[in-house]
């Protein structure tokens, strides 16, 4: 792409500011588009790099020009930073997408098809089902508790408890809360047949996907945990290795060296893909925990790991080498043998 000019581009609702710059790093032009004009403007362009800023919207942009014939990149915001000049505006930002894609080594989000934007959809549904399930049961317990009743944790506690609450005429529960309770109630048993629909679209979905079926025989990956591999992954080539995939789910220790002195220190909390990585690192507790005796070469491993360092640290090596395997089995499409791991 050397002989072709760069674009910027920073994503809004409504406006998409852009940025051409020529091959001699010349800007030719940097405006604000509107939609439409914006998507004419995709068809008008010669084949050129457009560059987006990993945002809402990105992928649908980015797809849409790959269809026009033009190479894409989704740069993250993180990456960008360094190379904005000046005050933080729209046209600052999209010159800056527009450098930073020229830079060599640049590290790109993963472009991902319509099919693991929409499974990455229906996980977030999910996960915003249960937030409100929890929210609600926290609301219930703690309005309850002000007239007396302290109902045990858990979902199936609540669900037993509520209506033996609005039966009983002896507690101090006031005439006028109990609809509002009943009603709070129903709303709660429609979240968990919600989440419980979703949870079975899931499974049907991995079922019948020939990659996350794969990735389930990994060693503490179930269905979301391998829905999200594949989602996350996109087309794989925003990952050379398998330890590139790994840092950027933060399952890898940062480096902080200097002078060359080496220090490793623990994974980042923050720079990470961090829904995935929770669900990796507990399935890989709940393996570790339930492993009893080593059958393969890999629990022969884990256990010495356990013995050396501690059942928390075994669960986040296990995720590690579980997220390097699924890079293998996601760019080579082979079977998984854990006789062989």
């Amino acid at each position: 792409m050397k002989n072709y000019n760069t674009s910027g581009v920073d994503c809004a609702k409504n406006v998409m500011q852009i940025s051409v710059d020529s091959p001699n790093n010349n800007q030719l032009q940097n405006k604000a588009l509107s939609r439409k004009k914006f998507s004419e403007f995709l068809a008008k362009q010669k084949p050129s790099l457009v560059a987006f800023e990993a945002c809402a919207t990105a992928h649908y942009w980015a797809r849409m020009a790959q269809r026009y014939g033009h190479s894409v990149k989704i740069i993250p915001a993180k990456t960008i930073v360094p190379f904005r000049q000046g005050h933080k505006t729209d046209s600052n930002d999209a010159l800056a997408v527009a450098e930073a894609a020229r830079r060599p080594n640049i590290k790109e989000a993963p472009m991902k098809s319509v099919e693991q934007q929409g499974m990455q959809s229906i996980q977030r549904s999910r996960e915003l089902l249960i937030q409100e399930k929890t929210a609600l049961s926290n609301h219930i317990r703690g309005l309850l508790m002000e007239f007396g009743v302290v109902i045990p944790q858990g979902f199936a506690a609540l669900t037993r408890a509520i209506p033996e609450v609005l039966e009983d005429g002896d507690n101090e529960l006031p005439d006028s809360y109990r609809p509002t309770l009943a009603r709070m109630y129903t709303r709660f048993l429609q979240l968990k047949e919600d989440a419980t629909f979703l949870d079975k679209e899931i499974e049907q979905l991995v079922k019948h996907n020939a990659a996350c079926t794969r990735l389930t025989k990994l060693e503490g990956v179930g269905p979301i945990g391998s829905l999200l591999l594949f989602a996350s992954f996109g087309t794989g080539k925003a990952f050379h290795n398998g330890r590139e995939y790994s840092a950027y789910i933060g399952l890898t220790p940062k480096q902080y060296s200097s002078g060359g002195k080496t220090n490793i220190i623990g994974i980042s909390k923050h720079v990470a893909n961090r829904r995935l990585r929770a669900v990796l690192i507990q399935g890989a507790r709940a393996y570790v925990h339930k492993m009893k005796e080593p059958k393969t070469r890999k629990d022969q491993w884990l256990c010495s790991l356990i013995q050396r360092a501690g059942y928390g640290r075994a669960a986040v090596a296990l995720a590690n080498k579980n997220v390097r395997t699924a890079w293998a089995l996601l760019t080579q499409g082979t079977e998984y043998n854990a006789q062989h791991a």
